[in-house]
């Protein structure tokens, strides 16, 4: 980059994360606009993209309220329209001097006494005679002190660059080029210059073959990179773990007090095929709420302990840690096997021990948080990481996590838990380094939960419902957005609702948790919750996944219109896990926009987490949906996973067979695309 721009462009270019010549190339024009022609002031329509030529007739600053410098223009007619600028330079007054005539483009403001287009794009000329462009007019997105003329020339500059050094002819992409008919110079060219000929709907959505063949080149980037880093981490050697004589996991299966689904048996069989395989195991447990991926993770973390290898379980929260403990801790109590939590909240001589004792080996499962990639935390042979709402941890810190089990050229395995399903598309693109397996049904025994729509207007009314539910032994969830009241939000928020329930209710039926509190704090709650000494738990969405409360039965969500469908299916899901009939609540909001009635709808009328999870990317696009991963992984610029999806599915089906017939050649794509960014992270 230094040699092809200056160091002050450079110092520019990266306030748009721009890195080099080729980032700068898909840095792609926001929209494009017709300056080919230019309209008469006496024809300009209110708020309509225009240009407009006139001769300069007075040049003033202006106040109101603030210094505004106004130019008054007039055109052949006589009719007359003015520049306004609120932000100015001290010399930007004497570019317009009486006599010369400007051309200016903008959106058009029009009333009853004025014209004017409030900070123009401006071009000021001696004569009359005005040069236009024979086409449409690229707008990028811009930066101060770098504004659309002078990144208009880099990436002129940057296209001959590509062009004279023929940098952009790659063999990975030559049956596309065929089948598109152009290649992606001609393509860049096309975007950046467009033809006069296009057609502007096209070239403003984004849907001429040009941004197709450029939107497939970038899909094929992040495809060859995800399925490379497959490859490097599936060549890496893991223990081979038999599966003879596994007596942990019959005494589990013994403990429990259901049947497995014949999902869950299923997927059991493939992940333990991969641990047996001497082949580092890479995989993604997906399934819908309450689908049983715990007690998976579980059963074949079996196969490792009974290979006298260790454990690490990886939780996003102390709660969910505390909740897994406590299972694990149950379901081996009556063997040999040594369980242990480590997390934040647990300091001094404990902490110590608990650290010491994993690396020497005398602790086989160990449960925790983000205090398990600690730099002081060493294991003395590592077989299996399990990553829990692996949505919330970063690439990096599941790589620190899996580099303390590397040891003598073996890497232990991974198996990493969805909290949602995750829609086909996102699969096929951000998770393609991963193998999937999906739990596609629910236990038989669980009840349907009910759904219910209740307005904000009838809140105190339900408060007084729910107290007479709490008399029939059943317990409650009642979640609000804020932890507190907002000054600039009008929302519920969980201190003021908790005051309002114990007005009524006696105090120790009713607890609160939210992400403030202490962590000691909460499991106290939780725990008491989970003993019923509490009935009614006020919380924000720190409740949000993996709680298992068997005998709530009442979820009410405060705003559920602000929640994103996802979420609000996980809340839904932190009831209906016992025998109970169980009902959410979802309050809403007077007035609601069309997109909250749209995402409403789909959670009332649905209970399927995956066809809410299509709907919600759909709604939200991939960013939310995929969290933390996104560190690690090579974003989107151009393509559109939801309007794109069926040149996803065509990248997809290619990606992996240009891999096998051509290697070389795809490193060099990835390699090339990413330039100086290291893409094989494993």
């Amino acid at each position: 980059m230094k040699s092809f721009f200056t160091p002050h462009q450079e110092k520019l270019l990266n306030k748009l994360n721009i890195q080099n010549w080729f980032d700068l190339l898909l840095h792609l024009p926001v929209r494009y606009e017709d300056r080919t022609k230019i309209t008469d002031i006496q024809d300009l329509k209110d708020n309509a993209f225009s240009q407009v030529v006139g001769k300069v007739i007075d040049v003033n600053i202006v106040f109101r309220g603030k210094r505004n410098l106004v130019v008054q223009l007039e055109d052949g007619y006589g009719d007359q329209i003015s520049l306004r600028y609120m932000h100015f330079y001290p010399n930007q007054k004497a570019q317009f001097e009486i006599g010369k005539y400007v051309l200016a483009a903008g959106n058009i403001r029009k009333n009853l006494i004025t014209t004017e287009i409030i900070h123009p794009e401006t071009t000021v000329f001696k004569a009359q005679e005005v040069v236009l462009p024979e086409s449409f007019t690229p707008i990028y997105s811009v930066t101060s002190g770098l504004g659309q003329k002078n990144i208009y020339r880099l990436i002129n500059k940057a296209l001959e660059f590509a062009s004279s050094q023929k940098l952009l002819n790659f063999e990975i992409l030559n049956n596309k080029s065929k089948t598109d008919g152009v290649n992606l110079l001609e393509s860049l060219y096309a975007i950046h210059q467009p033809n006069k000929n296009c057609d502007l709907k096209k070239l403003n959505s984004f849907s001429t073959i040009f941004h197709q063949h450029l939107k497939y080149a970038e899909l094929l980037s992040q495809q060859l990179y995800l399925k490379l880093s497959k490859d490097e981490f599936k060549n890496q050697k893991s223990k081979i773990f038999s599966l003879k004589n596994n007596n942990l996991k019959e005494d589990i299966f013994k403990c429990l007090p259901f049947n497995l689904t014949e999902s869950q048996e299923q997927v059991i069989q493939e992940i333990e095929s991969d641990m047996s395989s001497g082949k580092a195991m890479h995989r993604l447990l997906q399934g819908d709420v309450g689908s049983g991926k715990t007690i998976v993770a579980i059963i074949v973390s079996t196969l490792i302990l009974n290979n006298e290898y260790q454990v690490a379980f990886m939780a996003p929260t102390e709660i969910l840690a505390n909740q897994h403990f406590k299972i694990i801790k149950e379901l081996f109590q009556s063997t040999d096997v040594r369980v242990e939590l480590l997390t934040g909240s647990i300091k001094g001589r404990k902490r110590n021990e608990i650290i010491d004792d994993i690396e020497s080996g005398k602790i086989d499962y160990v449960i925790g948080t983000h205090a398990l990639f600690q730099d002081n935390i060493y294991f003395k042979k590592l077989g299996l990481c399990i990553i829990d709402e692996q949505h919330r941890f970063g690439v990096k810190q599941r790589l620190d996590l899996m580099s303390k089990g590397k040891k003598d050229g073996h890497q232990p395995h991974l198996l990493m838990m969805s909290a949602t399903p995750i829609p086909r598309t996102l699969s096929m693109s951000y998770f393609a380094d991963l193998e999937v397996s999906t739990l596609s049904k629910l236990p038989k025994d669980r009840v349907p939960i009910v759904t219910k729509l209740v307005r904000d207007s009838r809140r105190k009314e339900l408060m007084q419902i729910l107290k007479n539910e709490l008399d029939n032994d059943n317990q409650i969830y009642w979640v609000c957005p804020l932890v507190e009241e907002s000054e600039k939000l009008t929302l519920s928020d969980a201190v003021n609702t908790y005051e309002e329930f114990i007005s009524f209710i006696p105090k120790e039926m009713v607890g609160i948790i939210h992400g403030r509190m202490k962590d000691q704090e909460k499991d106290e709650v939780m725990s008491k919750y989970l003993q019923k000494k509490i009935k009614l738990l006020v919380a924000t969405t720190v409740i949000e996944v993996g709680v298992d409360v068997p005998n709530a039965s009442f979820m009410v969500i405060e705003h559920a219109e602000r929640m994103g469908l996802s979420q609000l299916h996980q809340l839904r899901g932190r009831v209906g896990r016992g025998a109970k009939k169980s009902t959410c609540i979802l309050i809403f909001k007077e007035n609601l926009s069309e997109l909250a009635k749209q995402r409403l709808k789909i959670i009332y009328e649905n209970q399927d987490g995956f066809l809410i999870a299509e709907n919600d990317l759909k709604i939200r696009g991939p960013g939310e949906m995929i969290g933390t991963r996104q560190s690690g992984v090579p974003g989107l610029r151009i393509a559109n996973l939801v309007e794109d999806a069926d040149l996803v599915k065509e990248v997809s089906d290619y990606s992996g067979n240009a891999i096998k017939s051509n290697k070389p050649a795809a490193h060099r794509f990835v390699e090339f695309w990413f330039q100086d960014k290291n893409y094989l992270r494993i």
